[in-house]
């Protein structure tokens, strides 16, 4: 089996695990953490997957974005509280009617993965 057939397979797994430990509804992202501004709040992160939870806490559908980035910088309340490198989820929050993604409207509540 290849190297990219294996890696896809275990980011699935771990997204499918991730989905069905989560004890709120939601999409989140999955990723890495490449870089962090202490001043500023901006984190940046290497996308390995997205999911939405249902309000039944069981997977519901993996996201395809159509020009999914390989990163996101994202701003979060309390930089100090990350490391590079270290895995995260995002959850997405979104308050506004409009059915776009702005990341500049959206919000993201993050907590590191184990």
């Amino acid at each position: 089996m290849s190297k990219s057939k294996m890696t896809f397979i275990i980011v699935i797994l771990a997204i499918t695990l991730m989905g069905c430990s989560q004890n709120k509804a939601g999409t989140f992202l999955l990723g890495n953490i490449k870089e962090i501004d202490d001043k500023s709040g901006n984190m940046e992160i290497e996308i390995l997957g997205s999911f939405t939870v249902d309000e039944a806490e069981s997977l519901t559908k993996l996201y395809e974005f159509e020009k999914q980035p390989n990163s996101l910088t994202i701003r979060v309340s309390n930089p100090k509280e990350y490391e590079e490198g270290q895995k995260v989820q995002a959850k997405v929050i979104k308050e506004y009617e409009e059915d776009v993604w702005d990341l500049d409207k959206l919000e993201f509540e993050v907590e590191e993965v184990t």
